[in-house]
């Protein structure tokens, strides 16, 4: 990940966060979405959610959105933690979140997801959150994969419907199936950053 720099978005990383969104879910989720909210997504959409994200944070979450840049400054992935959202999850001692992580297809295996989660879990460490969890589609194996790599343990299920979940204030009423997904959680934030060495 030489070449790959994590640092905090800023709202003018709005678009570059919107364009790695849609081209990380329509890279990802083929045969794991309808096709048809995969083509209905929308960079300008995404770009106004993550500028309001950036810029108007919801205070109950506490958002951080984090990204990886390469040199050029255009994006390789993005992840985003805060408080969590899940009565369930909260009972069971995970109080962070890991609300979102999208590395493009091109630099899976360098070690930005890996990265990504390891900053996130020092930032939710910060903030004397020491448990969290997240959200993956159940059928989408190679996220789960990652996810157990990295030490997460399955602690949760959930159905939700496609378009509410996905789609939020663009969906158009019609019956667009569901979605069934598993919740990851790390009880210790520790085992997800890796010990650094003295200087």
């Amino acid at each position: 990940m030489s070449e790959v720099a994590i640092r905090r978005a800023l709202a003018s990383d709005a678009a570059a966060i919107a364009a790695v969104h849609v081209a990380a879910w329509q890279e990802s989720y083929p045969g794991l979405m309808p096709e048809r909210v995969l083509n209905a997504l929308s960079v300008q959409d995404r770009t106004k959610r993550w500028h309001r994200i950036l810029t108007v944070p919801d205070p109950a979450m506490e958002s951080v959105v984090l990204v990886a840049a390469r040199p050029d400054e255009t994006l390789a992935g993005f992840g985003s933690c805060g408080r969590q959202r899940t009565a369930e999850l909260v009972a069971g001692g995970f109080q962070g979140e890991f609300s979102a992580l999208y590395v493009l297809a091109a630099h899976h295996g360098q070690g930005v997801g890996r990265g990504l989660m390891a900053e996130m879990a020092r930032d939710l460490i910060g903030r004397r959150i020491h448990g969290a969890g997240l959200w993956v589609l159940r059928d989408n194996l190679r996220a789960r994969r990652f996810y157990e790599a990295l030490g997460g343990q399955v602690v949760g299920h959930r159905v939700e419907a496609v378009d509410a979940h996905v789609l939020g204030e663009q969906a158009d009423g019609q019956d667009g199936g569901e979605l069934h997904e598993v919740a990851y959680g790390w009880p210790d934030l520790r085992v997800l950053v890796p010990a650094r060495d003295d200087p």
